[in-house]
């Protein structure tokens, strides 16, 4: 469930480049690769304004492409528990982002939100989704994926 300011990420005449992270072998950690799959295929990578980028557990593998595309804003979509309803979207201060590898990733968050800003002048923000399970698993639970399709039309314009 994406509230109005987490919605309103989405809606820009400029280009948004949308960075998906997330490891699809824990559960709800899946959610942002399933949000580019679900988009990306069989589709392009770029749907109107908004740019979509899956970098699964690797996120320092966007810094490149974001430099290339210059967006007007980043969006970084990870589950993320901040201890909300499940399925709950939230932006998150990058202060709350932990500055060390604690989760699945390979690289900090916030290090790659700077090099971004830094590198394309892009304010990025951080769409975190509560998640129900982040344990070795396939497959994401009914909230976290109804979320996940209210991003997907979002991203897409699609009003189905």
């Amino acid at each position: 469930m994406l509230n109005s300011s987490a919605a309103e990420l989405f809606s820009s005449s400029e280009t948004i480049l949308v960075i998906t992270v997330g490891n699809t072998l824990r559960h709800d950690d899946g959610v942002g690769p399933y949000i580019a799959e679900q988009i990306l295929n069989p589709k392009s990578e770029i749907l109107n304004n908004i740019k979509i980028l899956n970098t699964n557990d690797k996120p320092e593998s966007s810094i490149e492409e974001a430099v290339k595309t210059k967006p007007a804003k980043t969006i970084i979509i990870d589950a993320a528990d901040f201890g909300g309803k499940v399925g709950e979207a939230r932006i998150i201060d990058k202060e709350h982002i932990p500055q060390t590898t604690l989760s699945t990733h390979t690289f900090p968050l916030p290090i790659i939100a700077k090099m971004i800003e830094d590198d394309t002048a892009s304010p990025v923000f951080f769409l975190g989704i509560q998640p129900a399970r982040m344990d070795l698993g396939e497959g994401i639970s009914p909230e976290v994926e109804k979320t996940a399709k209210e991003i997907i039309k979002l991203c897409t314009k699609c009003t189905c």
